[in-house]
């Protein structure tokens, strides 16, 4: 064993989490903990083929979520001299926002419609039609939010089988649809949108509602992230028989440190005051129930990317099928304004443009 080779070891054999070192889609070391979760490393040095399908995807540093060996973990993926070093670590199930974070969202949205309503009432006559337009807006825009949490605490309440629904679908529709309505949506407050695809259809078995919510909840952040007047975008793209959904901005990106708190319980990375603190977990679930894996790769001031992988299923003798009535949890509301009601300017909120 080379003195490198004997300090590695001595490094992580004793992790009780599972380590690899990959190089040339071999691993060139993995620690006992490693060899417990994929056995047949003991035997050979190729990937495993629980990594094989996400990791040639990955460009370090990232993180990415997976569900594995029958399992949930994160992985934190790192380039070293020797290769790329991979740690899973075990990720926790959905967690709910905290209470603490929840309660002061509500207070900060309540006193907000409360005070437009006020000024709405204090001298309805007296009031030019410009201000009135403007507090409406906002009264609007404070009522949407407060749809927006009541419906995310109902989805972090839903056990999985009444969420997922899948049928067989059009993924390029979908998106193509959605980059149509968010374009018009981010044009008019100020932000460059942009979608990209080459596939015209792309049939895979799926629910088409939980991969609209999931791919907002991503969009949103990512405005977030771009700050107003920035950049963002969304692509598809497909890989073998996965579909590779990938959401972009054009901000100041994470630094490497900061990268490790996603999907590790703290809400949107440890950020206070960005939100919710559901939108990822949302996402890291709803990819999950599709049997997809979730990759977060940033650099700082170089933006931060969100891939989304996964499986196209076969829909052989099955038929796509026109959206039958059912119960809708936005309760006839724009889904669209709703998930990215904490990121849109209040004069998207007028009275005409909402009904």
């Amino acid at each position: 064993m080379s003195p490198v080779a004997f300090e590695v070891a001595q490094l992580f054999d004793g992790f009780p989490e599972p380590v690899l070192i990959l190089r040339d889609r071999e691993v060139r070391y993995r620690n006992p903990a490693a060899e417990r979760l994929f056995p047949a490393l003991r035997d050979r040095a190729t990937l495993p083929e629980d990594l094989s399908a996400l990791l040639p995807e990955c460009e370090a540093p990232a993180v990415v979520t997976a569900r594995i060996g029958g399992g949930n973990y994160r992985l934190s993926v790192q380039n070293t001299s020797l290769g790329a070093l991979v740690i899973l670590r075990s990720a926790p199930a959905a967690a709910a926002a905290s209470s603490e974070r929840l309660s002061r969202y509500l207070r900060q949205q309540t006193a907000g419609l409360a005070a437009a309503l006020q000024r709405l009432g204090a001298d309805p006559e007296g009031l030019d039609p410009a201000r009135q337009v403007r507090y409406l807006s906002i009264a609007n825009q404070g009522l949407y939010r407060l749809l927006r949490l009541a419906d995310h605490l109902d989805f972090l309440e839903r056990d999985d089988a009444s969420l997922y629904r899948p049928a067989p679908m059009d993924l390029a529709g979908l998106c193509r649809e959605l980059g149509r309505e968010i374009s018009g949506v981010a044009a008019a407050a100020g932000y460059g949108f942009a979608y990209e695809s080459e596939l015209a259809s792309l049939l895979t078995l799926g629910d088409p509602s939980l991969l609209r919510r999931m791919l907002l909840a991503l969009l949103s952040n990512a405005m977030k992230a771009a700050g107003p007047g920035g950049k963002l975008g969304l692509r598809l793209a497909r890989s073998g028989q996965r579909a590779v959904l990938t959401v972009w901005d054009g901000g100041n990106g994470l630094a490497e440190g900061d990268l490790s708190l996603l999907f590790g319980g703290e809400p949107d990375g440890g950020r206070a005051g960005t939100g919710l603190g559901t939108g990822l977990e949302s996402v890291r679930r709803i990819a999950a129930l599709h049997g997809g894996t979730v990759m977060v790769a940033s650099r700082e001031g170089d933006g931060l990317r969100v891939v989304v992988s996964l499986p196209i299923r076969d829909t052989a003798g099955m038929f796509l099928r026109a959206p039958a009535a059912s119960y809708d949890p936005y309760g006839g509301f724009s889904p669209l304004l709703l998930e990215l009601s904490d990121v849109l300017p209040a004069e998207l909120y007028r009275p005409e443009d909402v009904e």
